[in-house]
């Protein structure tokens, strides 16, 4: 949701969550001054191999973040899955289960909106 100063307006609901989960893809963690742990862990792993150990840590660090910056999203598990060589299926299961389909260039354009119109 657009602010008058085309920023983002306070909101609340369901729209909030996903306001939410829209910012916290689009943060690399650390970038946030003096909040180290705020922002989203798929930076990190933008460029790696999409192995299976990766896809593990990346299941369980997402997981602990996810249930740390916005816990009102009630997330009991991350699952993570390559679908192809330049994409990654994410199922965030919580209250609600989102499924997103996040590729490396999402993330390089930080384009989420259309990743985001998506999400159920």
């Amino acid at each position: 949701m657009w602010g008058a100063n085309r920023d983002w307006a306070r909101i609340s609901g369901a729209a909030a969550i996903l306001q939410k989960l829209i910012l916290y893809f689009a943060i690399p963690k650390g970038e946030v001054i003096d909040e180290p742990t705020v922002g989203c862990c798929l930076h990190n792993y933008l460029f790696d191999k999409l192995t299976d150990n990766t896809i593990c840590l990346l299941e369980m660090e997402m997981a602990d973040e996810l249930k740390s910056q916005i816990p009102e999203l009630g997330v009991h598990k991350v699952s993570a899955e390559q679908t192809d060589t330049e994409s990654v299926k994410l199922t965030i299961t919580g209250y609600s289960t989102w499924l997103l389909n996040i590729s490396r260039e999402d993330l390089l354009d930080i384009n989420l909106l259309d990743v985001f119109g998506g999400a159920s």
